[in-house]
């Protein structure tokens, strides 16, 4: 008797089990992927007068976001609207439901998505290209996709949940944000140059700033002419090499990869700076007439130099000395691994 109750508990188990599978293939994803659904795209050009010095803001979803900045005094955007649905005719009446809006805001414009309260077995994205005044302040946001930027004079605050961001040629503070993708910056000039990403690797080219702070949980930062009062490096996985370096307050940590810091000619002698990694080692190549206490120590590895340094103690597995008038100074350590100082 107990057995046949178990039994048929079992049989209803599985049963529910079925058809909150079936229930979730039906309103999530319907089972056979979005890439078997069929697709419908169109595309809408919209226009609106925006005067130097303003500012525009953009949220759309799963789509990319491109802008650049020229000479005019007006906002141009093509904005690109694709559903996927089990139709062609279903995913053609939800893409004309789905209304793009170019509104005026004090101070500037706004990109609005207008779109149907419920959607139901149908997916659908936004993307967004144009040309605006080059002195325009950002604001963009989308879900999915990446985002290209170009020729900036403003204040730039650009997020992606799921894309790669690509920034040149912007003069002003500048923060960018990725869930999963790569982070490249060339030629910015910033008060503030804040960037991170969860999954990728990050390179800066030809940055000046007053503050640079760049961090990746699972990724390589690269660094090349590169200039800042005060420079914040992170990875937690990953690489960290800089060359042609100039910042007189350096932290850079890595959890598991090596670290290359070489200094500009002309870097200030007298810096402050920072390096850890947990396992690789580290080159250290200082700035020309250094000024600074040097500390160096690695649990597994070996230490050389061929800097002039006064060195107090025996040198081992660690070292401290001083370079010139000890003025600044500079920490390495890392746990598995050699430091190279020169």
């Amino acid at each position: 008797m107990n057995q046949g109750r178990i039994k048929r508990i079992s049989l209803a188990l599985l049963l529910g089990l079925i058809l909150v599978m079936c229930t979730s293939c039906v309103y999530v994803s319907g089972c056979d992927g979005w890439s078997n659904r069929a697709k419908y795209e169109r595309q809408e050009e919209l226009s609106a007068p925006l005067e130097p010095g303003g500012s525009f803001s953009a949220e759309t979803r799963d789509g990319s976001i491109t802008l650049e900045g020229t000479q005019t005094t007006e906002c141009r955007l093509m904005a690109t609207i694709r559903v996927r649905a089990k139709t062609e005719e279903r995913a053609q009446e939800l893409a004309e439901q789905i209304q793009v809006k170019l509104e005026p805001v004090a101070g500037g414009l706004r990109f609005r998505v207008e779109r149907p309260s419920v959607i139901r077995n149908a997916s659908y994205g936004v993307s967004l290209t144009g040309t605006l005044p080059q002195q325009t302040s950002l604001s963009l946001v989308t879900s999915d996709g990446s985002v290209r930027l170009a020729r900036i004079e403003g204040v730039v605050n650009a997020k992606t949940s799921d894309g790669s961001v690509h920034v040149e040629d912007i003069k002003g503070d500048t923060r960018l944000r990725t869930s999963d993708g790569r982070i490249e910056c060339a030629r910015v000039e910033a008060g503030t140059l804040d960037v991170h990403t969860s999954d990728g690797s990050i390179k800066l080219e030809t940055v000046g700033t007053t503050s640079t702070a760049a961090r990746t949980s699972d990724g390589s930062i690269t660094l090349s002419d590169v200039r800042a009062d005060s420079l914040d490096l992170h990875t937690s996985d990953g690489t960290i090499r800089c060359q042609g370096l100039v910042a007189p307050r350096l932290n850079c940590r890595t959890s598991d990869g090596s670290v290359h810091i070489e200094y500009a000619s002309d870097a200030p002698n007298i810096v402050e700076a920072v390096v850890s990694t947990s396992d690789g080692s580290i080159t250290f190549d200082a700035p020309s007439g250094l000024s600074a206490v040097v500390q160096a120590s690695t649990n597994d590895g070996s230490i050389h130099t061929s800097l002039p340094l006064t060195v107090e103690g025996k040198v081992g597995k660690s070292l401290r000395g001083t370079a010139g008038d000890g003025q600044g100074k500079i920490t390495l350590k890392t746990h598995d691994g050699s430091i190279t100082i020169k």
